[in-house]
């Protein structure tokens, strides 16, 4: 029996015909008349940089959107074509067609087709995405600019996935498969490169429109507060644009320099403490609860993040604005006085009268662990540690290094740990929910059947409304769970010239994407 093609409807932003090339006049950019230079250089907060798009490196990920595209792109707002200009599926799920876009060219000249996008795709389906249920069994060439691609069983994200898949020339790699060189179709073009400074320059013949911004300068400066200094010194155009923001402490300053422009953005990112359900400590629910109603979410934000921030209250989001939110969740109260009766059931009471609660002689002494992989962390642990003083908790916090904190997450040697982003997207934060929740996860801190059934049901559920119903009940399982105290979203905070224009932050990795319409201008 023939299945049913079904077109998918994507959220357009562009509506792509036959006629690929765009001028500057149909890409929503007034023209302007300026002797300024359109150069921008920007920093990035790593000690080296890398190009290759598919290498784990914050780096790779922040200039990759320049280089390379894909094809198609995933935001709050839903999916947009990019390479791609629509996508149609079978009934069923698994079969998935992608409709290319014609005389596209990668800046080596080599033509962008079914073909080396098929390359592409089957570089990014490989074994790791096997984890989160993907299964690709074949990527078909049907014409120069058709593809198809059948799954080994439906996957509700798989558009998502398709938006994360960077379209790369086979002359990236050599024979072995190793990277040799950065050639995309991106709107920018690698010039030259060294381990603490990438130039690109702008691309004339981009198919979304040739950018102003004629050059774009990367440098490797691991060192916030050296990133500030600089940026005064007129020797940066824009800090804040990478994945951390700038140092909070600095805003004020900068915002009232008139040279400056401040730029704010409510972010998906979120900021969280994880119990060890296994240790003698937080085995008991009650206890998991108390430390959540001992925590000041409203402090956090005001003191740790001076105002930048929202608190907390659930798994995902705070708000409708951040897709999959459930938002019949009401989270965790600042209630000292809940939370020290919530000890007192469990059985712990300060005894002695030191200050720290007891329980059969033995006092609630924990250990908290930190990789600092923000800059506001030290700060954040050090509030919590106060706060949790006051219900007769008494935190040490160990800060250790990247791959011993790791470690630590994977082999539950912690009491309580600060819980990274990782995988936690803007669109679809199913990454971020295995990782963390999934029995089956990296550094999973549950263990619960009901919510690994809902897991994997959503993945293999292609219909949005039935999935956004499975994400509701997997977030309500989190809660009673109570595995977690979740604490702030960042407001993501940057700076930037005056005559910067066109410029806005973006979540997370995506930070260099505005580049493509921004210029630089006195008006």
């Amino acid at each position: 029996m023939k299945l049913k093609i079904i077109t998918v409807l994507l959220t357009i932003s562009i509506i792509f015909s036959g006629c690929i090339s765009q001028s500057a006049k149909n890409t929503g950019i007034k023209e302007e008349t300026t002797d300024l230079k359109q150069e921008v250089t920007v920093p990035v907060g790593d000690r080296e940089l890398f190009l290759d798009p598919l290498l784990g490196t914050s780096t790779s990920w922040h200039t990759r959107p320049l280089i390379f595209d894909t094809l198609l792109v995933s935001d709050r707002e839903g999916i947009h074509p990019a390479l791609a200009s629509s996508v149609e599926r079978t009934e069923d799920g698994k079969t998935w067609i992608l409709h290319l876009l014609e005389g596209v060219k990668f800046h080596d000249g080599t033509p962008f087709d079914a073909y080396t996008a098929s390359y592409s795709l089957n570089k990014s389906f490989g074994d790791s995405a096997s984890r989160y249920s993907l299964t690709v069994e074949s990527i078909e060439v049907i014409d120069n600019y058709t593809l198809n691609v059948t799954l080994g069983k439906p996957f509700g994200p798989f558009l998502d996935e398709v938006a994360a898949a960077w379209i790369v020339c086979p002359n990236c790699y050599d024979s072995d498969g190793e990277f040799k060189e950065a050639i995309g179709t991106g709107a920018f073009i690698l010039e030259n490169y060294s381990r603490e400074e990438i130039t690109l320059r702008a691309n004339p013949d981009y198919w979304g429109g040739a950018p102003k911004i004629q050059k774009v300068i990367v440098k490797a400066i691991p060192d916030a507060s050296t990133q500030v200094i600089a940026f005064e010194a007129g020797e940066l155009d824009v800090i804040g644009a990478d994945i951390s923001g700038i140092g909070l402490s600095d805003v004020k300053r900068l915002g009232e320099d008139p040279r400056f422009e401040i730029y704010t953005r409510p972010d998906a990112q979120i900021d969280i403490i994880g119990f060890n359900v296994e240790s003698e400590y937080f085995s008991d629910k009650k206890i998991r609860e108390a430390v959540n109603y001992g925590i000041d979410r409203q402090e956090l934000v005001d003191s740790v993040l001076e105002g930048y921030g929202i608190p907390a209250v659930g798994p995902i989001g705070y708000d409708d604005s951040i897709p999959w939110t459930n938002t019949e969740i009401e989270g965790y109260a600042y209630d000292p006085e809940t939370a020290a009766e919530l000890l007192k059931e469990a059985g712990w009471e300060d005894q002695d009268g030191d200050g720290i609660v007891e329980k059969d002689g033995k006092p609630f002494e924990i250990n908290l662990i930190d990789a600092n992989t923000r800059p506001y962390y030290r700060a954040m642990t050090e509030v919590i540690q106060a706060q949790l003083s006051k219900i007769g908790i008494k935190v040490n916090i160990r800060v250790l290094e990247s791959g011993a904190y790791q470690t630590a997450l994977k082999e539950k040697d912690f009491d309580m740990a600060t819980i990274p982003n990782y995988g936690k997207r803007e669109t679809d934060p199913y990454p971020y929910l295995f990782m963390f929740f999934c029995s089956k996860g990296t550094y999973p801190i549950m263990n619960n059947e009901t919510f690994d059934g809902l897991y994997f049901r959503s993945l293999s559920t292609v219909d949005p409304e039935q999935r956004e119903a499975l994400y509701d009940q997997m977030q309500e399982v989190i809660m009673d769970e109570c595995v977690c105290a979740f604490l702030m979203h960042p407001v993501k905070v940057g700076t930037a010239k005056k005559e910067f224009k066109n410029f806005e932050l973006r979540h997370g990795f995506d930070g260099f994407i505005p580049f493509k319409k921004a210029y630089f201008s006195e008006e």
